[in-house]
């Protein structure tokens, strides 16, 4: 039919077209370059840890547990004797230890999952070792976390590898004081917490530190403290505890400071570095648990004393050979020492000789850092002779207390020495100077205040009114604050000008509290006279020479 070709014809024609412009589409697309569609951030991740390889790391550290999961059930199917089964544990995961070694020192996320790998190994296995199925001793337990934590620590100090490092330290403190309170044989996992210690501190002065310090030290120090108080109670050591002696607690406590104290003389007196604060902490720490500790052992106080003694000599020694922040910490340590032994040795009255004594001696020398330990142990002294004591009650207690003067004397010509030699080289104002001053000043005006007292009863008798007494005291604080204010204005190298206002203030308390509750009028009008008196004068008398008033 002739309709039915023109539409065949046609169709073609259409096609035809259609096939020219899509060939034309795909030119224009080839020609257009491509934009590239950005990853997703999920994708981006799994790359990143691809890249990074850590998927096939984590699958070795899961099959170093499986591994480990094969040795216990051969052990536990009886396939293995305990004892092999442990032995093989143990070498297993120092294995796992030793290999972190032979990896570049770059592939930190390596390093320390195979040290926490390791960790994981003996810790656990160690602890059911010696507690479940009793296949090892503790002293054993306590060898083996020992070889762990010193191969850990000798690992890391050749390769410089600070994970390693916390890994076996962490690991062998945690165990160690785990099985020190759950097998209850605390005398080998003692030792081994002194021993990680010293490990640890030694590593330090080879300059291997790995900012560790402080957990072994805290581990010993608590170990310590525990065992001395299992040992010293009362009742008696637990019946479940194994026994242990003294003598081991005390050695114990004697290690401490002779590890802390090797350690810190060598890294600032050979190796010359700054003492830490870590290691001025420690090193005091360590002595309180030694002193503390010896007198809650009892029968130990000459040995405590005899400790004290060489401490303090070996701290001021090397104060004098260091300079700056190390001999500042040297020389209080020293001290604190010092009058520790002192304190814990000698009876109040000859500690109080001994104090005196080395007041005068350190002030002798005249060295401007001397001056504070002389004054720190002439108040040592003034506290332990009583006489700082009577002499705030004679001048701030009630009017009948302090009626001597006699006992006052020695410790006021202790302190007039102590203070004429600290102002004897002059230099720049100093506050051990002023508090020196003030205790002159105030054992002096104790010393005469009792004697006003004690003439006034011995001429009007025993009964006498108590009011005057009270009212010399306020005149004699008034009357020492006005002495203060004219030879402080004359002489201003012996700073006891910072003094005046303070004894008025004092003068002022007593006025309130004891003159205004006495019955006496009189009395009371002689404190106002005396005490406003004052307030006028010490202005005027406070200014300094040549200068007119205003």
């Amino acid at each position: 039919m002739p309709g039915a070709g023109g539409d065949e014809s046609e169709l073609v024609r259409r096609v035809s077209e259609l096939e020219q412009r899509m060939a034309r589409l795909e030119q224009r697309f080839e020609r257009t370059p491509a934009v590239p569609t950005p990853p997703s951030p999920h994708a981006a991740q799994v790359a990143l840890i691809e890249s990074a390889g850590v998927v096939p790391v984590v699958g070795r550290a899961v099959l170093a547990m499986a591994g480990a999961y094969v040795l216990r059930a051969l052990t536990e199917s009886h396939l293995l004797r305990p004892e092999a089964g442990v032995l093989g544990g143990i070498l297993y995961g120092m294995f796992w230890l030793v290999w972190t070694a032979r990896l570049p020192a770059a592939r930190h996320a390596e390093i320390a999952l195979y040290g926490v790998t390791s960790a994981l190994v003996i810790g656990p296995l160690v602890w059911e070792a010696t507690l479940r199925m009793r296949a090892i001793s503790t002293w054993s337990a306590a060898s083996v976390l020992l070889l762990f934590t010193g191969l850990g620590l000798i690992l890391s100090s050749v390769r410089s590898l600070s994970a390693v490092a916390w890994t076996s330290i962490l690991t062998g403190v945690a165990a160690a004081a785990a099985l020190l309170i759950g097998s209850h044989d605390v005398l080998p996992f003692l030792l081994l917490l002194v021993l990680i210690a010293a490990a640890v501190e030694i590593a330090a002065c080879l300059g291997r530190g790995f900012g560790g310090r402080w957990v072994a030290a805290a581990a010993a120090n608590l170990a310590v403290l525990l065992v001395t108080y299992l040992v010293s109670h009362p009742r008696g050591l637990p019946e479940s505890y194994v026994p242990i002696s003294r003598s081991s607690v005390a050695a114990a406590q004697l290690a401490l400071p002779g590890i802390y104290v090797s350690s810190t003389f060598f890294r600032t007196l050979v190796r010359r570095t700054t003492i830490e604060t870590f290691e001025a902490a420690q090193i005091a720490a360590v002595f309180l648990l030694a002193l503390g500790g010896g007198l809650r052992l009892g029968g130990m106080v000459p040995a405590i004393a005899a400790l004290a003694g060489a401490g303090s000599a070996a701290f001021y020694a090397a104060g004098a050979f260091s300079k700056g922040r190390n001999s500042a910490v040297y020389r209080v340590l020293g001290f604190l020492l010092a009058a520790a032994g002192i304190g814990v040795a000698l009876p109040a009255g000859q500690a109080a000789l001994a104090w005196f004594a080395l007041a005068i001696g350190f002030l002798w020398f005249g060295r401007t850092e001397w001056l504070w330990q002389g004054g720190a142990y002439l108040f040592c002294g003034l506290v332990a002779s009583g006489g700082l004591a009577r002499a705030t009650a004679g001048l701030l207690g009630g009017t009948d207390a302090g009626s001597g003067a006699w006992p006052l004397l020695a410790p006021a010509a202790v302190s007039v020495a102590c203070f004429f030699l600290a102002v004897r080289g002059g230099g720049s104002r100093s506050a051990v100077r002023t508090a020196l001053a003030a205790a002159v000043c105030w054992l002096l005006a104790a010393a005469v205040a009792g004697a006003l007292a004690a003439s006034y009863h011995a001429v009007f008798g025993a009964l006498a009114s108590h009011a005057y007494c009270g009212a010399a005291r306020t005149a004699v604080l008034a009357g020492a604050a006005l002495l203060l204010a004219w030879a402080g204005s004359r002489w201003r190298g012996f700073d006891i000008r910072p003094l005046v206002y303070p004894l008025m203030a004092l003068g002022a308390y007593r006025l309130l509290t004891i003159d205004l509750r006495q019955d006496d009028k009189a009395a009371l009008v002689l404190s106002l006279l005396v005490y406003g008196g004052a307030l006028i004068l010490i202005p005027r008398l406070l200014r300094p020479v040549g200068t007119a008033p205003s």
